[in-house]
Protein backbone atom coordinates (compact mmCIF):
# COMPACT_ATOMS: atom_id res chain seq x y z
CA UNK A 1 0.00 0.00 0.00
CA UNK A 2 2.85 1.97 1.01
CA UNK A 3 4.09 1.71 -2.66
CA UNK A 4 1.28 3.17 -4.43
CA UNK A 5 1.09 5.92 -2.28
CA UNK A 6 4.57 6.83 -2.77
CA UNK A 7 3.68 6.70 -6.71
CA UNK A 8 0.24 8.54 -6.59
CA UNK A 9 2.24 11.26 -4.71
CA UNK A 10 5.10 11.30 -7.51
CA UNK A 11 2.63 11.19 -10.17
CA UNK A 12 0.47 14.00 -8.53
CA UNK A 13 3.89 15.93 -7.92
CA UNK A 14 4.36 15.54 -11.63
CA UNK A 15 1.03 17.46 -13.07
CA UNK A 16 1.85 20.90 -14.19
CA UNK A 17 -1.37 22.85 -12.67
CA UNK A 18 -3.22 21.50 -9.99
CA UNK A 19 -6.82 20.07 -11.35
CA UNK A 20 -9.70 22.23 -10.35
CA UNK A 21 -12.20 20.23 -8.08
CA UNK A 22 -14.76 19.43 -10.21
CA UNK A 23 -17.60 19.72 -7.18
CA UNK A 24 -19.59 21.26 -6.27
CA UNK A 25 -20.10 23.23 -9.67
CA UNK A 26 -19.09 26.86 -9.42
CA UNK A 27 -21.88 29.54 -9.85
CA UNK A 28 -25.86 28.52 -10.60
CA UNK A 29 -26.19 24.66 -10.64
CA UNK A 30 -28.95 25.10 -14.00
CA UNK A 31 -29.41 21.38 -13.90
CA UNK A 32 -30.27 20.60 -10.56
CA UNK A 33 -32.74 23.54 -10.61
CA UNK A 34 -34.69 22.24 -13.54
CA UNK A 35 -34.55 18.32 -12.05
CA UNK A 36 -35.96 19.53 -8.79
CA UNK A 37 -38.42 22.22 -10.13
CA UNK A 38 -39.74 19.71 -12.57
CA UNK A 39 -40.61 17.40 -9.13
CA UNK A 40 -41.73 20.30 -7.11
CA UNK A 41 -44.22 21.14 -10.35
CA UNK A 42 -45.39 17.24 -9.97
CA UNK A 43 -45.95 17.29 -6.18
CA UNK A 44 -47.95 21.21 -7.28
CA UNK A 45 -50.19 19.39 -10.05
CA UNK A 46 -51.12 16.59 -7.57
CA UNK A 47 -51.87 19.10 -4.93
CA UNK A 48 -54.45 21.21 -7.35
CA UNK A 49 -56.04 17.82 -8.97
CA UNK A 50 -56.39 16.59 -5.29
CA UNK A 51 -58.43 19.74 -4.68
CA UNK A 52 -60.44 19.54 -7.65
CA UNK A 53 -61.28 15.59 -6.00
CA UNK A 54 -61.92 16.77 -2.50
CA UNK A 55 -64.05 19.53 -3.85
CA UNK A 56 -66.09 17.65 -6.03
CA UNK A 57 -66.72 14.91 -3.62
CA UNK A 58 -67.77 17.42 -1.42
CA UNK A 59 -70.46 19.16 -3.32
CA UNK A 60 -71.21 15.36 -4.47
CA UNK A 61 -69.91 15.51 -7.94
CA UNK A 62 -67.86 12.84 -10.63
CA UNK A 63 -64.53 12.89 -8.60
CA UNK A 64 -62.98 12.62 -12.30
CA UNK A 65 -65.27 15.38 -13.46
CA UNK A 66 -62.10 17.72 -14.26
CA UNK A 67 -60.67 15.54 -16.05
CA UNK A 68 -63.63 14.82 -18.03
CA UNK A 69 -63.71 18.65 -18.64
CA UNK A 70 -60.03 18.70 -18.78
CA UNK A 71 -59.55 15.87 -21.67
CA UNK A 72 -62.30 17.92 -24.21
CA UNK A 73 -59.26 19.54 -25.53
CA UNK A 74 -59.02 15.79 -26.74
CA UNK A 75 -61.89 14.72 -27.34
CA UNK A 76 -64.66 17.31 -27.14
CA UNK A 77 -68.35 16.72 -25.70
CA UNK A 78 -67.59 12.68 -25.83
CA UNK A 79 -65.09 12.95 -22.90
CA UNK A 80 -68.00 13.97 -20.48
CA UNK A 81 -69.19 10.73 -20.83
CA UNK A 82 -66.29 8.52 -21.55
CA UNK A 83 -65.50 5.54 -19.04
CA UNK A 84 -62.12 4.74 -20.55
CA UNK A 85 -59.33 4.25 -18.24
CA UNK A 86 -56.61 5.06 -20.63
CA UNK A 87 -58.51 8.08 -21.66
CA UNK A 88 -57.90 9.61 -18.06
CA UNK A 89 -54.57 8.22 -17.58
CA UNK A 90 -54.07 10.76 -20.48
CA UNK A 91 -55.43 13.65 -19.43
CA UNK A 92 -53.74 13.10 -16.03
CA UNK A 93 -49.85 12.88 -18.00
CA UNK A 94 -50.93 15.88 -20.01
CA UNK A 95 -51.84 17.86 -16.75
CA UNK A 96 -48.59 16.48 -14.58
CA UNK A 97 -46.48 17.24 -17.45
CA UNK A 98 -47.64 20.92 -17.85
CA UNK A 99 -47.38 21.45 -14.23
CA UNK A 100 -43.97 19.84 -14.06
CA UNK A 101 -42.59 22.24 -17.24
CA UNK A 102 -44.48 25.05 -15.05
CA UNK A 103 -42.66 24.24 -12.37
CA UNK A 104 -39.17 23.52 -13.61
CA UNK A 105 -39.43 27.07 -15.18
CA UNK A 106 -40.76 29.10 -11.95
CA UNK A 107 -37.75 27.24 -10.06
CA UNK A 108 -35.51 28.48 -11.97
CA UNK A 109 -36.74 31.49 -11.92
CA UNK A 110 -37.14 32.17 -8.22
CA UNK A 111 -33.73 30.53 -7.26
CA UNK A 112 -31.60 32.62 -9.53
CA UNK A 113 -33.57 35.82 -8.73
CA UNK A 114 -34.46 35.30 -5.65
CA UNK A 115 -32.88 32.61 -3.98
CA UNK A 116 -33.31 32.44 -0.14
CA UNK A 117 -36.42 34.85 0.02
CA UNK A 118 -38.67 32.15 1.46
CA UNK A 119 -42.11 34.91 1.96
CA UNK A 120 -41.44 35.94 -1.21
CA UNK A 121 -41.49 32.78 -2.94
CA UNK A 122 -44.71 31.71 -1.80
CA UNK A 123 -46.13 34.90 -3.03
CA UNK A 124 -44.41 34.99 -6.44
CA UNK A 125 -46.04 31.18 -6.62
CA UNK A 126 -49.53 32.60 -5.77
CA UNK A 127 -49.20 34.84 -8.60
CA UNK A 128 -47.58 32.59 -11.08
CA UNK A 129 -50.44 29.97 -10.25
CA UNK A 130 -52.81 33.09 -11.49
CA UNK A 131 -51.16 33.90 -14.58
CA UNK A 132 -50.77 30.45 -15.76
CA UNK A 133 -54.68 30.19 -15.29
CA UNK A 134 -54.95 33.54 -16.98
CA UNK A 135 -52.63 32.00 -20.01
CA UNK A 136 -54.00 29.24 -20.62
CA UNK A 137 -57.76 29.35 -20.20
CA UNK A 138 -57.80 32.79 -21.84
CA UNK A 139 -55.43 32.95 -24.25
CA UNK A 140 -54.48 29.11 -25.04
CA UNK A 141 -57.65 27.33 -24.33
CA UNK A 142 -60.02 29.90 -25.72
CA UNK A 143 -58.16 29.48 -29.11
CA UNK A 144 -56.90 26.48 -29.38
CA UNK A 145 -59.99 24.33 -27.94
CA UNK A 146 -62.83 25.91 -31.03
CA UNK A 147 -59.97 24.83 -33.29
CA UNK A 148 -59.37 21.33 -32.61
CA UNK A 149 -63.50 20.36 -31.22
CA UNK A 150 -65.59 23.52 -31.97
CA UNK A 151 -66.11 24.98 -29.19
CA UNK A 152 -64.41 25.99 -25.54
CA UNK A 153 -65.30 23.46 -23.34
CA UNK A 154 -63.24 23.87 -20.63
CA UNK A 155 -64.46 27.46 -20.49
CA UNK A 156 -67.99 26.50 -20.97
CA UNK A 157 -67.74 24.14 -17.74
CA UNK A 158 -64.96 24.89 -15.42
CA UNK A 159 -66.35 27.79 -13.01
CA UNK A 160 -63.67 30.61 -12.99
CA UNK A 161 -63.51 30.34 -9.89
CA UNK A 162 -62.52 26.94 -9.31
CA UNK A 163 -59.73 27.22 -12.02
CA UNK A 164 -58.49 30.35 -10.49
CA UNK A 165 -58.29 28.34 -7.19
CA UNK A 166 -56.98 25.40 -8.17
CA UNK A 167 -54.21 27.38 -9.99
CA UNK A 168 -53.52 29.47 -6.91
CA UNK A 169 -53.20 26.16 -4.79
CA UNK A 170 -50.21 24.87 -7.80
CA UNK A 171 -48.31 28.02 -6.92
CA UNK A 172 -48.65 28.10 -3.55
CA UNK A 173 -47.33 24.42 -3.85
CA UNK A 174 -44.84 25.52 -5.55
CA UNK A 175 -43.55 28.47 -3.64
CA UNK A 176 -43.74 26.23 0.04
CA UNK A 177 -42.07 23.32 -1.52
CA UNK A 178 -39.17 25.78 -2.53
CA UNK A 179 -36.90 25.05 0.39
CA UNK A 180 -36.80 21.07 -0.41
CA UNK A 181 -35.71 22.15 -4.27
CA UNK A 182 -32.59 24.05 -3.35
CA UNK A 183 -29.28 23.01 -3.89
CA UNK A 184 -26.99 22.41 -0.76
CA UNK A 185 -23.52 20.68 -1.58
CA UNK A 186 -22.36 17.88 0.26
CA UNK A 187 -19.85 19.31 2.40
CA UNK A 188 -17.43 16.72 4.41
CA UNK A 189 -17.22 16.68 8.10
CA UNK A 190 -13.91 18.00 9.10
CA UNK A 191 -11.90 16.13 11.18
CA UNK A 192 -10.14 17.28 14.78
Amino acid sequence: MEEHRAALVALESQLQVPAAPSWPPVGFYLTFYIVAGTTIGILGSVASFALNVIGSLLVKQDPLYVLRVYGTIFLGETALTTEDLNFFMLVAVVHFSVGACAGAVFHVLVNRFFPDQGLLQIVLGGVYGLLMWVVNFYLIISWLQPLLVGRPFILELMPFWVAALTHIVYGLTLGLLQPLGRFVPYQPAVSR
